[in-house]
């Protein structure tokens, strides 16, 4: 049978992951970790044939960085990404790490042990665009490239100066970015947007890297 790895640090999701693949009859659990910065470790200790990779979990490394490690050492291990989270550069960002395929936990149409199976058969397998998300009066694809860009800096808590450093424009600029994604989505203001959009998973905050984390069942 097939030596599988789960990365996922919620107890719910990782167990049925564990059933899924119990229930197959084609899949053996090498391991399951709450945190993605300890997979390549387990990679070099053990015959992995597929990894189940959440992206957001204990740790001070995401699932998709740690997925582009895997793969430099370990290119015939299988890589399935598998998030909740609907965060506009995951998609572009596990593309990149050269992952196998792409599953969104709550949203897509194919079940899990069906892109695995697929996975391991080479296929790759990855939705076509970021699922669409209501933000305010605002679907998430009514917002250009660039009021994304600065609707991520905000969600970071960048004042309009440091935004505007970042993006390489004027203040000005940034204040007419904000004003057109405030009155597109008709929140108040920019705490309340960036509220919103992390509640819907949409943008997920960057992690400062001394952040420590705790495990949370």
């Amino acid at each position: 049978m097939k030596r599988v790895l789960i990365v996922e640090d919620q107890r719910m999701p990782r167990e049925n992951m564990e059933r899924t693949l119990f229930d197959s009859g084609r899949y053996e659990l090498a391991a399951s970790l709450n945190g993605a910065d300890i997979a390549f470790v387990k990679c070099c200790q053990q015959n992995i044939d597929l990894i189940l990779m959440d992206v957001c979990t204990l740790g001070n490394k995401d699932g998709i960085e740690a997925a582009a490690e895997i793969k430099t050492k370990f290119p015939k291990i299988k890589i399935i990404i598998v998030t909740s989270m609907v965060e506009v550069g995951y998609l572009e960002r596990a593309r990149a790490a050269g992952v196998d395929s792409f599953w969104y936990k709550d949203i897509s149409p194919e079940a899990l042990i069906d892109v695995i199976d697929r996975t391991m058969a080479g296929e790759h397998l990855f939705p076509n665009e970021t699922p669409k998300v209501k933000l305010g009066l605002a679907d998430s694809t009514d917002l250009t490239p660039k009021e994304i860009e600065v609707l991520r800096l905000i969600c970071d808590g960048l004042e309009y100066d440091e935004i505007a450093g970042r993006l390489d424009i004027s203040e000005r600029t940034v204040k007419y970015h904000v004003s057109n994604i405030l009155s597109k989505t008709g929140y108040a203001n920019r705490t309340r947007l960036a509220i919103a959009v992390t509640n819907k998973k949409f943008i997920v905050p960057s992690l400062p890297e001394e952040r420590e984390f705790s495990e949370t069942e």
